[in-house]
Protein backbone atom coordinates (compact mmCIF):
# COMPACT_ATOMS: atom_id res chain seq x y z
CA UNK A 1 0.00 0.00 0.00
CA UNK A 2 3.08 2.53 0.87
CA UNK A 3 4.17 1.30 -2.54
CA UNK A 4 1.14 2.05 -4.31
CA UNK A 5 0.74 5.36 -2.39
CA UNK A 6 4.10 6.39 -2.85
CA UNK A 7 3.16 5.35 -6.93
CA UNK A 8 0.00 8.07 -7.01
CA UNK A 9 1.85 10.55 -5.25
CA UNK A 10 4.82 10.57 -7.80
CA UNK A 11 2.48 10.52 -10.63
CA UNK A 12 0.32 13.28 -9.60
CA UNK A 13 3.71 15.12 -9.02
CA UNK A 14 4.92 14.40 -12.88
CA UNK A 15 1.19 15.16 -13.95
CA UNK A 16 1.53 18.79 -12.02
CA UNK A 17 4.58 19.45 -13.82
CA UNK A 18 3.63 18.18 -16.98
CA UNK A 19 0.47 21.21 -16.77
CA UNK A 20 2.75 23.63 -15.39
CA UNK A 21 4.90 22.92 -18.26
CA UNK A 22 2.13 23.02 -20.53
CA UNK A 23 0.95 26.54 -18.95
CA UNK A 24 4.47 27.58 -19.17
CA UNK A 25 4.73 26.97 -23.13
CA UNK A 26 2.05 28.61 -24.14
CA UNK A 27 2.63 31.87 -21.80
CA UNK A 28 5.97 31.96 -23.58
CA UNK A 29 3.65 31.75 -26.82
CA UNK A 30 1.47 34.26 -26.06
CA UNK A 31 3.94 36.78 -25.08
CA UNK A 32 5.85 35.73 -28.12
CA UNK A 33 2.53 36.85 -30.12
CA UNK A 34 2.79 40.11 -28.29
CA UNK A 35 6.26 40.87 -29.32
CA UNK A 36 5.52 40.15 -33.02
CA UNK A 37 2.00 42.02 -32.69
CA UNK A 38 3.86 44.80 -31.64
CA UNK A 39 6.81 44.75 -33.96
CA UNK A 40 4.39 44.19 -37.17
CA UNK A 41 2.65 47.56 -35.79
CA UNK A 42 6.29 49.24 -35.93
CA UNK A 43 6.95 48.01 -38.93
CA UNK A 44 3.92 49.58 -40.59
CA UNK A 45 5.38 53.44 -38.83
CA UNK A 46 8.61 52.19 -40.91
CA UNK A 47 6.38 52.11 -43.89
CA UNK A 48 5.10 55.25 -43.77
CA UNK A 49 8.29 57.25 -42.84
CA UNK A 50 10.00 55.50 -45.51
CA UNK A 51 7.67 55.96 -47.80
CA UNK A 52 7.52 60.19 -46.94
CA UNK A 53 10.81 60.33 -47.53
CA UNK A 54 11.10 58.49 -50.79
CA UNK A 55 8.55 60.88 -51.81
CA UNK A 56 10.27 63.87 -50.48
CA UNK A 57 13.49 62.95 -52.19
CA UNK A 58 11.14 62.10 -55.73
CA UNK A 59 10.08 65.84 -55.15
CA UNK A 60 13.63 67.51 -54.96
CA UNK A 61 14.46 65.37 -57.82
CA UNK A 62 11.25 66.63 -60.11
CA UNK A 63 9.85 70.38 -58.46
CA UNK A 64 10.94 73.38 -59.17
CA UNK A 65 8.62 75.04 -56.65
CA UNK A 66 10.34 76.32 -53.93
CA UNK A 67 7.56 75.55 -51.23
CA UNK A 68 7.16 72.47 -52.51
CA UNK A 69 10.74 72.00 -52.20
CA UNK A 70 11.06 73.40 -48.57
CA UNK A 71 8.17 70.42 -47.38
CA UNK A 72 9.88 68.13 -49.48
CA UNK A 73 13.03 68.53 -46.94
CA UNK A 74 10.81 68.70 -44.02
CA UNK A 75 8.49 65.56 -44.74
CA UNK A 76 12.37 64.03 -45.29
CA UNK A 77 14.19 65.44 -41.83
CA UNK A 78 10.72 64.74 -39.69
CA UNK A 79 9.81 60.95 -41.21
CA UNK A 80 14.08 60.37 -40.41
CA UNK A 81 14.02 62.13 -37.20
CA UNK A 82 10.69 59.40 -36.09
CA UNK A 83 12.49 56.31 -37.48
CA UNK A 84 15.33 57.00 -35.58
CA UNK A 85 13.40 57.37 -32.62
CA UNK A 86 11.82 54.38 -33.88
CA UNK A 87 14.36 52.48 -34.04
CA UNK A 88 15.92 53.31 -30.46
CA UNK A 89 12.38 52.61 -28.91
CA UNK A 90 12.57 49.04 -30.74
CA UNK A 91 16.08 48.24 -29.59
CA UNK A 92 14.64 48.58 -26.13
CA UNK A 93 11.62 46.06 -26.95
CA UNK A 94 13.98 43.47 -28.12
CA UNK A 95 12.76 43.35 -31.61
CA UNK A 96 14.28 44.31 -34.87
CA UNK A 97 11.97 46.75 -37.77
CA UNK A 98 11.09 45.47 -41.39
CA UNK A 99 14.05 47.08 -43.49
CA UNK A 100 12.38 49.03 -46.48
CA UNK A 101 14.20 51.39 -49.11
CA UNK A 102 11.62 52.44 -50.75
CA UNK A 103 14.00 55.10 -52.83
CA UNK A 104 13.62 56.14 -56.35
CA UNK A 105 14.57 53.44 -58.05
CA UNK A 106 14.62 50.83 -55.39
CA UNK A 107 12.85 48.03 -54.37
CA UNK A 108 13.68 46.67 -50.99
CA UNK A 109 11.95 44.85 -48.41
CA UNK A 110 13.83 42.80 -45.88
CA UNK A 111 11.54 40.58 -43.16
CA UNK A 112 11.08 41.50 -39.61
CA UNK A 113 13.15 39.41 -37.18
CA UNK A 114 11.35 38.98 -33.54
CA UNK A 115 13.21 38.09 -30.19
CA UNK A 116 11.06 36.31 -27.95
CA UNK A 117 9.08 32.85 -27.78
CA UNK A 118 9.73 31.39 -31.41
CA UNK A 119 6.70 29.54 -32.60
CA UNK A 120 4.25 32.06 -30.65
CA UNK A 121 6.22 35.01 -32.86
CA UNK A 122 5.82 32.67 -36.10
CA UNK A 123 2.68 32.56 -35.76
CA UNK A 124 0.62 34.55 -39.14
CA UNK A 125 4.17 35.49 -39.88
CA UNK A 126 4.20 34.18 -43.63
CA UNK A 127 0.32 35.68 -44.26
CA UNK A 128 1.89 39.38 -42.47
CA UNK A 129 5.15 39.34 -44.79
CA UNK A 130 3.04 38.63 -47.76
CA UNK A 131 1.25 41.51 -46.20
CA UNK A 132 3.82 43.74 -46.01
CA UNK A 133 5.16 42.55 -49.58
CA UNK A 134 1.71 43.95 -51.07
CA UNK A 135 1.71 47.19 -49.08
CA UNK A 136 5.35 48.15 -50.97
CA UNK A 137 4.16 47.19 -54.26
CA UNK A 138 1.19 49.57 -53.89
CA UNK A 139 3.93 51.85 -52.83
CA UNK A 140 6.22 51.62 -55.40
CA UNK A 141 3.15 51.63 -58.20
CA UNK A 142 2.45 55.19 -56.69
CA UNK A 143 5.90 56.35 -56.91
CA UNK A 144 6.31 55.26 -60.37
CA UNK A 145 2.77 56.98 -61.40
CA UNK A 146 4.27 60.19 -59.83
CA UNK A 147 7.59 59.92 -61.28
CA UNK A 148 6.47 59.94 -65.21
CA UNK A 149 4.66 63.58 -64.07
CA UNK A 150 5.95 66.83 -64.79
CA UNK A 151 5.27 70.66 -63.47
CA UNK A 152 2.63 71.59 -61.32
CA UNK A 153 0.68 68.65 -62.20
CA UNK A 154 3.77 66.61 -60.12
CA UNK A 155 3.47 69.10 -57.32
CA UNK A 156 -0.28 68.62 -57.24
CA UNK A 157 -0.56 64.65 -57.73
CA UNK A 158 3.03 64.51 -54.62
CA UNK A 159 1.15 66.51 -52.44
CA UNK A 160 -2.04 64.29 -52.63
CA UNK A 161 -0.26 61.49 -52.36
CA UNK A 162 1.51 63.17 -49.13
CA UNK A 163 -2.20 64.31 -47.74
CA UNK A 164 -3.69 61.08 -47.61
CA UNK A 165 -0.65 59.06 -46.49
CA UNK A 166 -0.21 61.32 -43.49
CA UNK A 167 -3.70 60.87 -42.83
CA UNK A 168 -3.64 57.32 -42.95
CA UNK A 169 -0.96 57.61 -40.75
CA UNK A 170 -3.21 59.45 -38.33
CA UNK A 171 -5.11 56.47 -38.19
CA UNK A 172 -2.76 53.90 -37.53
CA UNK A 173 -1.19 56.64 -34.45
CA UNK A 174 -4.74 56.58 -32.77
CA UNK A 175 -5.29 52.72 -33.17
CA UNK A 176 -1.77 52.30 -31.81
CA UNK A 177 -2.32 54.94 -28.86
CA UNK A 178 -5.42 52.84 -28.09
CA UNK A 179 -4.29 49.43 -28.56
CA UNK A 180 -1.05 50.12 -27.00
CA UNK A 181 -1.87 52.80 -24.15
CA UNK A 182 -0.05 50.18 -21.37
CA UNK A 183 2.88 50.24 -23.01
CA UNK A 184 4.47 53.57 -21.62
CA UNK A 185 7.71 54.44 -23.87
CA UNK A 186 5.77 52.97 -27.21
CA UNK A 187 2.90 55.62 -26.11
CA UNK A 188 5.00 58.55 -25.86
CA UNK A 189 6.88 57.78 -28.94
CA UNK A 190 3.17 58.05 -30.78
CA UNK A 191 2.06 61.06 -28.90
CA UNK A 192 4.84 62.84 -30.54
CA UNK A 193 4.35 61.31 -33.95
CA UNK A 194 0.49 62.59 -34.21
CA UNK A 195 1.13 66.09 -34.38
CA UNK A 196 3.88 65.76 -36.53
CA UNK A 197 1.64 63.92 -39.16
CA UNK A 198 -1.22 66.14 -38.28
CA UNK A 199 1.33 69.00 -39.37
CA UNK A 200 1.95 67.31 -42.91
CA UNK A 201 -1.27 66.64 -43.68
CA UNK A 202 -2.29 69.97 -43.14
CA UNK A 203 0.70 71.85 -44.81
CA UNK A 204 -0.03 69.54 -47.82
CA UNK A 205 -3.54 70.59 -47.97
CA UNK A 206 -2.70 74.33 -47.94
CA UNK A 207 0.00 73.83 -50.23
CA UNK A 208 -2.28 71.95 -52.78
CA UNK A 209 -4.59 74.83 -52.48
CA UNK A 210 -2.29 77.51 -53.18
CA UNK A 211 -1.51 76.28 -56.43
CA UNK A 212 -5.17 76.34 -58.11
CA UNK A 213 -6.29 74.31 -60.96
Amino acid sequence: MWSAGLLAVMGMSVGCAHSEEKQARHQAEKMGEAVAEKARFADQVVLLNQGQIAMGQLALSKSNNPEVRRFARELIREHQRNQADLEALARTKAFSLAVLDLGWEQRGVGGAGFEGAQKGIEKGAGRYDKKLDKQVDAFIERRDQLAGLSGSEFDRAFLDEVRKEQKQGGKLVEEGLDKYRDDATLAVFLSRTAPVLNSHEQRAESLKGSLGE
